[in-house]
């Protein structure tokens, strides 16, 4: 009988052990997901406050066929400083090459105006209606970087 005594109390330290390794796994996992939350979570916030607007006249692209380029503005109506050098512009589904013009601010703060050219290889004919697709980020922040993109139909004249 005293033989039986013992080796309950081994099963009950071996429980233990077994209790306490799948415990801290468990934390160490949960640690994991919590975190993966947490930059989730941080990554939304900065997506919410990253915005911009198009401010030129969507029915009044104009369009040089010769250099193949027009002039767009675009404002920060977000709530943080926008990246103007990461600033993507499509032009009816064409990527094109995008530069700032005129007054050059040198950061993209909440509420100011930056006017782009852009050049791309693509032929348009007045009159024509086009999508114009811009992809703006913010700049580097701790722990997560904005970003923002619209869509315009948008006419050559």
């Amino acid at each position: 009988m005293a033989d039986g005594g013992a080796s309950d109390m081994i099963m009950l330290v071996a429980s233990l052990i077994v209790a306490g390794i799948v415990s801290a796994v468990l934390i160490q996992a949960w640690g994991g997901i919590s975190s993966a939350l947490n930059d989730g979570a941080n990554q939304i916030e900065a997506n919410e406050k990253t915005d911009a607007t198009l401010i030129s006249d969507p029915m009044n692209i104009d369009w040089n066929p010769t250099t193949n380029q027009t002039m767009i503005t675009i404002q920060n109506t977000g709530e943080f400083t926008l990246n103007i050098t990461d600033t993507v512009v499509f032009l009816n589904g064409s990527s094109m090459n995008v530069s700032q013009r005129g007054v050059i601010p040198s950061v993209w703060v909440p509420g100011s105006i930056v006017n782009f050219t852009i050049q791309g290889n693509i032929s348009l004919s007045t009159n024509d209606e086009i999508y114009l697709n811009v992809v703006i980020l913010s700049e580097n922040l701790n722990p997560a970087r904005g970003s923002y993109s619209f869509t315009e139909v948008v006419r050559i004249v």
